[in-house]
């Protein structure tokens, strides 16, 4: 029996759906979603893989839902099944399995197009074979997944964050700090969705809007991982 496909939704509301969203559906995985902002969480542990979303909240935020993920990250991590995180998502992977230290609140928010460069155990990693040395990806995050951390290996670094991209030393879980999930519209219909809060939040909206673009090889990532899942099921 194929195992179904865990996606952990974090967002707070409904978010727009995602080249990743879309990539997953026409994968033939079954997918189960569970709204962990509302208290929605797996009764089972068996799955095939499983995607831990973004979210406007922290990895260390004094909030139940937060705590519940502390708890059933480990569990699905010491199963070997395998797990990727978004932003919110590369950070609280990191928290539950390496300790709340591994993740720290930046000193600035980086958002927008920016370059990151794989370091050399990139270049045997399953989800970054071949891949350019350097692409460009967006950003728009506010914390950050501390790189030289004992247990998970950095697979990509910044100018302005030493860890986009690691993977968990014992077992099939990554942490993808920028935001490849989605395209160029995809970005902009997300930014657009979400004025209100990054304006109140000082960031110039317009600005980060202008830099929206289509990163493949990033989305490569993503895509390589739904495919080692599908083998594996």
């Amino acid at each position: 029996m194929t195992l179904p496909f865990l996606y952990l939704d974090n967002w707070h509301e409904s978010q727009p759906k995602t080249r990743f969203d879309r990539a997953l559906e026409e994968s033939g995985l079954t997918v189960e979603t569970y709204e962990t902002n509302k208290g929605e969480f797996p009764e089972g542990r068996a799955y095939s893989g499983v995607y831990v979303s973004p979210s406007f909240d922290g990895a260390y935020d004094d909030l139940p839902w937060i705590h519940r993920l502390h708890e059933l990250l480990p569990e699905l991590a010491a199963r070997k099944i395998p797990m990727i995180g978004l932003c919110f998502g590369t950070q609280v992977l990191a928290s539950a399995l390496l300790g709340r230290d591994a993740v720290f609140k930046r000193a600035t928010h980086e958002g927008g197009r920016g370059a990151i460069s794989l370091t050399d155990a990139a270049k045997d990693d399953p989800l970054c074979t071949d891949l350019p040395e350097s692409f460009e990806v967006y950003h728009w995050h506010g914390d950050e997944v501390v790189a030289e951390c004992d247990g998970i290996i950095t697979l990509a670094t910044g100018p302005g964050c030493a860890n986009h991209l690691w993977r968990w030393v014992h077992g099939p879980v990554w942490g993808v700090q920028p935001h490849p999930e989605m395209n160029a519209d995809d970005l902009s219909v997300w930014i657009e969705q979400n004025r209100t809060r990054f304006t109140a939040k000082g960031h110039d909206v317009d600005g980060y809007l202008s830099q929206c673009f289509t990163s493949d090889p990033g989305f490569s990532i993503l895509t390589r991982f739904l495919t080692l899942v599908a083998t594996r099921s």
